[in-house]
């Protein structure tokens, strides 16, 4: 394709990107309400202007601050950044389609300011400070502005520093090369080899591929590409060459497409001697490396106290603008303001001149190296060389931006990984997807390239199956990661997790159907998010820190449901999609498939660069969750279930039975079970009370340094006895043999009924107890949460081994006195009692063992039931909170309805007792009224009776929780859950919520069929 032809169909691709950008931007706000659009954070409502100012290059900042009566002053929670594009429009229209607004971008958000700036050519003086404005996030028009400008230069072709560039890149010209590279000017000396002049590398750990893409880049004469696949060193070998390039006393200019990427460069160079300048608003830079920008190098020199002086003479005449009220004096400081702003553009254009000038590299994105911006100032032939560090991730369009500065080029990424995000399929499909770098190799293949082949990120087992299959099978494993695995970090414990570097879950044939739903464009899959949450509780268990793992996928609805898994238990978690993750690498690396259907089809798995990416941002161990029979369907995936199951771990959704039954719906024993009772909402295990009772953790810790320091125990009840002995076995290494010998010991002891591991035991030992426990008829559970997950089992109840050495007739008579000989009439029955019979209708403690001694059972002073001496401290514990708050809740129940007698009876006693009108007429009235304590809303009409108390309320006093029924309401939610077996998080259905691309589709369809059944109607005759 020749020049004119590309500019011509890039131009037009995107052009349809542009529409299809602004088109999403406009659906999604014109077809909300604006409360709802602050809700997303693209919008914020009701903002008052707090000052006023003038920044660099004479541009207005303007600062808004969100009313001091709402949320104390701090702005909603929104998507506002630092170079957003922002619509700023009074705040008295409902319209929000961004008609009449001013164009600004953000240059810095706080929690409770947001700072704009205008461009010069803004009338920003209509901006009344007695107004109230709104802001709304705009469809970016810079970027598109910049790349087409950039594509009619390029038309153009017009003799510059890049025309004998330009050429070879469209295959006008051949490339050409140095035998060897430029010599070097700053006076270094060479060493010489056996192939003849060599460089003097700056860094001496480059390995022999880097060395030789350092060499081939300096020697090419117009353009170079360094292909570095995941792993392989790729920006130490473009910081290398930049080095290089310096030392010859070149001028570089280095890009990339992202701020991420950019800032990366910064960090690497930001070490060396290399005079560096970052290009951009200091606000979109990382924090440690703001002062290597151009505001700050500017804010710092000599010619910014004139500078600043300009501008507080521009600020004085705006300000006295506000003031006038002659139209004569205002046109005079309009025109003064105007020649100050000239002024101040060219001292602002001489001093960033000096600066630039002096710069050994000039690093910025691929848009802001435009000449609109700060490159404006340097003559042309300034740069000798361009770098764009992760070319094929950036569109084409954008890298000629850059390359119209200077005669060479350096291209340095991998077109094997995702390329730049796109939004119109149909602009992608047509070829905007193409990068530059991948139409260079197609046009002149390995001739214009180095490939980097020595990899230092992943297990020699994880990278071997994307060498084969993506870069020839060139890669190699560097030594010091060929082998290595999670069991090797000090702080990870050897479990099966850890020992292996590649993990295959297959789901196949075990009913986990990914989500179709008709709502949703993206897919979802329940079971493997059950799975993936399974396995990452697995690796947190064996030691590995959160901050060391990922979770990611291809679909967004499956990376939401996974959160809603983890994210609540583990917020520092990393959990996103596939395209969100590239560039990024994790010790562990999670991977959900989600696909699963009966027609075998793979939807987004099917982009091979999508699944590269995946699979290549693990360093020593990777996990991947799927169903073999539907991926299987595609070529490319299918080769990857081969590989695992070759070289890698493939286990059945049957081995993680276990977990995901325990995490969700395991059976408990009954004196474990608090689901009943009325303290459910305060307990849900024994070991999670256990760790928030200030004693029961002070008496658990003197366990601890007493088995620290080899003392003897003592005072120490059956199942507090069971978890030092336990823990004395952990110490030294529980193999399966000893775990099963301790269990063997405690079914032939039958002075124990009870035995709790400690929380020391990992995952795998759990389950070994599990499975031995399950294998002798024992009752097995584990309970508490991360550190304080512990195992415990027990035995089974024996109606034929039910002896004990207490008198049964003793206990049953003491039971029945309780029940039935000393509890009053309901009517009059007092606090106390009441809060006694809700404890004992579920007793919380463990069950009275029959084998039990008699000395080891004791009666809670609450409840007055016989409760096991080791469970006794935390049985009293959990009474003492139930009867404090009942206690409270009574009083103030009771003074609640004796309020009310008193002012019933106050009506009535008003009233002649004679007069039985007015009896009658006095008991309507409180009848009519709420019986809230000092309501006196009318209920006549509208009022709401309460199912509990059987009073009439008002709507503001009708719920239960707010006129005293709040316990009697959770005891009926609860005994309906668990008659519907059905428990969700937050024991309710999680809003779901639509996607505004869908909703505006059912808009349409809506308004379509509301107009053909409009067209349909038959109109009325004229009236007769």
């Amino acid at each position: 394709m020749n020049l004119q032809a590309f500019v011509k169909k890039q131009i037009g691709l995107i052009n349809l990107e542009r529409r299809e950008e602004i088109e999403e931007t406009r659906a999604f706000q014109e077809n909300l309400p604006l409360k709802e659009l602050q809700q997303k954070g693209v919008c914020l409502l009701k903002l008052h202007i707090t000052s006023q100012f003038t920044g660099l290059y004479g541009r207005k900042l303007v600062v808004f601050e969100a009313p001091q009566t709402t949320n104390d002053g701090c702005l909603p929670t929104n998507s506002f950044s630092p170079g957003s594009i922002v619509g700023v429009s009074p705040s008295g229209g409902g319209d929000n389609s961004g008609a009449s607004q001013l164009s600004g971008i953000v240059s810095r958000v706080t929690d409770k300011l947001i700072t704009v700036a205008f461009d010069a050519d803004e009338d920003v003086v209509s901006l009344d400070d007695s107004l109230t404005y709104r802001l709304t996030i705009l469809a970016n028009d810079v970027t598109y502005r910049r790349i087409k400008q950039a594509l009619s230069n390029l038309e153009s072709h017009q003799p510059g520093p890049a025309y004998h560039l330009i050429d070879v890149l469209f295959g006008e010209s051949e490339p050409s090369a140095n035998p060897t590279p430029p010599p070097c000017r700053s006076g270094g000396t060479e060493a010489v080899e056996k192939n003849g002049t060599e460089l003097c590398y700056i860094n001496e750990k480059l390995d022999e591929s880097q060395r030789e893409a350092v060499r081939f880049s300096l020697c090419q004469r117009e353009v170079a590409v360094i292909h570095g696949p995941p792993g392989t060193g790729k920006t130490t070998t473009v910081i290398e060459v930049i080095q290089q390039a310096v030392k010859r006393k070149l001028k570089v200019l280095a890009c990339a497409p992202s701020n991420v990427a950019v800032d990366n460069l910064v960090e690497r160079l930001a070490v060396s001697k290399v005079k560096i300048i970052r290009l951009g608003h200091p606000a979109r830079a990382h924090r440690g490396i703001q002062k290597y920008s151009l505001d700050a190098i500017l804010s710092v020199s000599e010619a910014t106290k004139i500078v600043q002086d300009v501008r507080r003479d521009i600020d004085k005449a705006q300000a006295s603008i506000a003031k006038s009220r002659d139209k004569e004096e205002r046109r005079k400081l309009r025109t003064e303001s105007k020649h100050l702003r000239q002024e101040l553009k060219q001292r602002e254009a001489k001093a960033m001149r000096e600066i630039l000038t002096r710069a050994d590299v000039v690093l910025g994105t691929t848009t802001s190296a435009s000449r609109e911006g700060p490159l404006s100032n340097l003559p042309k032939e300034h740069f000798d060389l361009v770098v764009i560090d992760e070319c094929a991730q950036a569109l084409e369009a954008s890298c000629w931006i850059p390359l119209i500065h200077a005669a060479k080029c350096i291209l340095a990424g991998d077109h094997q990984q995702l390329p730049a995000t796109i939004k119109s399929d149909k602009a992608a499909k047509e070829g905007l997807e193409v990068s530059l770098m991948e139409r260079i190799l197609n046009l002149y293949g390995d001739s214009v390239m180095r490939m980097l082949t020595m990899q230092y990120r992943m297990n020699d087992d994880i990278m071997r199956w994307s060498s084969q299959q993506l870069y020839d099978g060139k890669l190699v494993s560097h030594d010091s990661v060929a082998t290595h695995l999670l069991k090797d970090l000090d702080h990870v414990t050897e479990t099966e997790d850890t020992s292996i570097p590649l993990l295959f879950v297959d789901t196949a044939g075990c009913d986990m159907q990914e989500l179709d739903l008709p709502e949703e464009v993206s897919r979802g899959n329940e079971g493997e998010a059950d799975l993936v949450a399974a396995h990452t509780e697995r690796l947190i268990s064996s030691g590995l820190r959160i901050s060391e793992i990922a979770v990611i996928s291809p679909y967004n609805l499956q990376v939401d449901l996974i959160r809603l898994r983890l994210s609540t238990k583990y917020p520092d978690l990393e959990i996103k999609s596939v395209d969100g993750f590239q560039g990024r690498e994790k010790e562990a690396v999670l991977i959900s498939l989600v696909r699963s259907n009966t027609k075998g089809e793979v939807g987004f798995l099917a982009e091979n660069r999508r699944i590269n990416v995946a699979i290549t941002r693990a360093r020593r161990h990777l996990a991947i969750f799927g169903d073999s029979e539907t991926v299987s369907n595609h070529d490319f995936l299918k080769s990857l279930i081969t590989y695992v199951n070759n070289n890698g771990e493939v286990r059945s959704v049957f081995h993680y039975q276990t977990e995901m039954n325990l995490a969700n719906d395991a059976p408990r024993p009954d004196y474990l079970d608090f689901s009943q009772t009325k303290m459910h909402q305060k307990v849900t295990t024994s070991a999670t009370n256990s760790s928030k009772s200030h004693h029961v953790r002070q008496k658990k810790s003197s366990y601890k340094n007493d088995i620290k320091n080899k003392q003897p125990v003592k005072n120490v009840a059956v199942k507090d006895q069971s978890i030092a002995k336990c823990s004395l076995g952990v110490q030294q290494g529980l193999t399966e043999k000893e775990i099963q010998t301790q269990v063997e010991e405690f079914v032939k002891d039958n002075s124990r009924m009870a035995m709790a591991f400690p929380t020391n035991l990992n995952s795998k030992e759990r389950y070994l107890v599990h499975e031995i426990a399950e294998k002798l008829g024992l009752l097995h559970f584990s309970t508490g949460e991360e550190n304080e997950r512990h195992i415990s089992i027990s035995k089974k109840q024996s109606k034929e081994n039910a002896t004990s050495s207490v008198d049964d007739n003793e206990l049953t008579q003491k039971k029945n006195k309780r029940k039935k000989g000393h509890l009053k009439s309901p009517e009059v029955k007092t606090v106390e009692e009441d809060v006694t019979e809700v404890i004992c209708d579920k007793d919380p403690a463990p069950i009275e063992y029959e084998k039990a001694d008699a000395s080891s059972i004791r009666m809670c002073k609450y409840c007055k039931k016989e409760v096991d001496l080791g469970n006794l401290l935390l049985h009293e514990l959990q009474c003492e909170k139930i009867y404090t708050r009942r206690l409270k809740d009574q009083d103030i129940k009771q003074s609640t309805k004796k309020k009310a007698k008193q002012n019933q009876k106050k009506v009535i006693e008003k009233t002649d007792e004679d007069d039985f009108d007015a009896l009658i007429a006095a008991a309507i009235k409180g009848d009519n009224t709420c019986n809230f304590v000092k309501c006196k809303e009318k209920i006549t009409i509208i009022g709401q009776m309460c199912m509990f108390c059987n009073r009439r309320y008002c709507l503001l006093h009708h719920m239960p929780e707010v006129h005293g029924c709040g316990d009697k309401a959770h005891a009926r939610a609860r005994n309906q859950l668990q008659r519907e077996k059905v428990f969700r998080n937050g024991s309710g259905t999680k809003e779901r919520k639509v996607d505004p691309a869908r909703k505006e589709i059912l808009q349409r369809k809506l308004d379509a069929k509301t107009a053909e059944m409009e067209a349909s109607r038959k109109k009325k005759g004229p009236k007769k």
